[in-house]
């Protein structure tokens, strides 16, 4: 197999993985009765298939970014893993992972997923405020779409520090509450607007509005990304890369496959951009993506 199919085959398994993960997304399956809106749970659970590949985006941006960061043999902590995608796909690079996870149904399927992926992590229940591993353990800390749930984000961060070896590394992403995107389909239940509400304005339209249910609403107030510069500083750490340019770098990464977008104007849009250079290198087009539809991506660095 030559280097450009030997790429395409490891590009599709890592985004169809019916035949790696069967009992895994048969167990994901399961919770669509339960759930407020079907639509809602198909972008969903999109998120948690997703990560897999998602993972492998994160290993090329330590290579790129953070090189001194050898991803063979790193100690590496996932919080809030979900259902692990991004743990196996560490691990299947040769790093000792251990994940995270408040959701004890996550950490079942996390479980079966990481056995039919035949690899070895440390998966525990717990929250990202009290972390159960001495001083100094990890090389890099995964906070990935986490800190807008935690309680205590400051108490988080602390925690982080802590289990990081000195220089060690905190990948770090939220969404960005009021760019153009975020207004017209809110990150985490897909509601227009929702963003602008007050919390509790939040909580009373999922919850009692649109039928999510009692206790069902999760989110925190999402930071800014001037406030999470504040957060970061304040607890240490520097950050390393313009968030910017993490965000157009995913971005850029996102779109070269374009036959993987979801169908219809993305799609499209995915399609044009692939062909290009520019809306990637110019200053007003990096600018705009990021203002229109940009994530608060960091890499910040423990300093002592």
């Amino acid at each position: 197999m030559d280097d450009q199919n030997a790429t395409s085959s490891a590009a599709v398994s890592r985004t169809d993985t019916r035949e790696v993960e069967p009992r895994y997304l048969a167990l994901l399956e399961t919770e669509r009765e339960a759930w407020w809106n079907s639509a809602n749970f198909d972008t969903w659970k999109n998120l948690y298939v997703s990560e897999y590949a998602r993972g492998f985006y994160v290993v090329d941006l330590l290579r790129k970014y953070a090189p001194d960061i050898e991803i063979g043999g790193a100690r590496v902590l996932d919080i809030g893993c979900g259902d692990a995608g991004v743990i196996v796909a560490f691990a299947e690079t040769g790093a000792q992972i251990s994940g995270i996870e408040l959701d004890r149904k996550s950490l079942t399927r996390a479980k079966v997923r990481a056995e039919e992926h035949g690899v070895r992590a440390g998966l525990l229940a717990g929250v990202a405020e009290h972390l159960p591993f001495e001083d100094g353990t990890f090389d890099l800390v995964i906070l990935d779409n986490v800190l807008e749930h935690v309680v205590h984000r400051e108490r988080t961060l602390d925690q982080i520090r802590r289990v990081l070896r000195p220089g060690g590394l905190l990948y770090m992403v939220t969404p960005k509450p009021f760019s153009m995107y975020s207004l017209w389909n809110d990150p985490h239940y897909d509601l227009a607007g929702l963003v602008l509400l007050p919390r509790r304005l939040q909580i009373w339209y999922f919850e009692k509005i649109r039928g999510g249910g009692e206790g069902t609403y999760d989110v925190g107030v999402i930071p800014t990304r001037w406030r999470l510069r504040r957060l970061l500083s304040a607890a240490g750490f520097r950050v390393e890369v313009s968030p910017r340019e993490l965000w157009v770098n995913y971005l850029r990464a996102r779109i070269s496959r374009p036959e993987e977008v979801r169908p219809g104007l993305k799609r499209v849009l995915s399609r044009w951009m692939a062909q290009r250079q520019w809306p990637f290198t110019n200053r007003l087009s990096r600018w705009f993506w990021d203002v229109t539809i940009g994530s608060n991506f960091f890499l910040a660095r423990r300093v002592d």
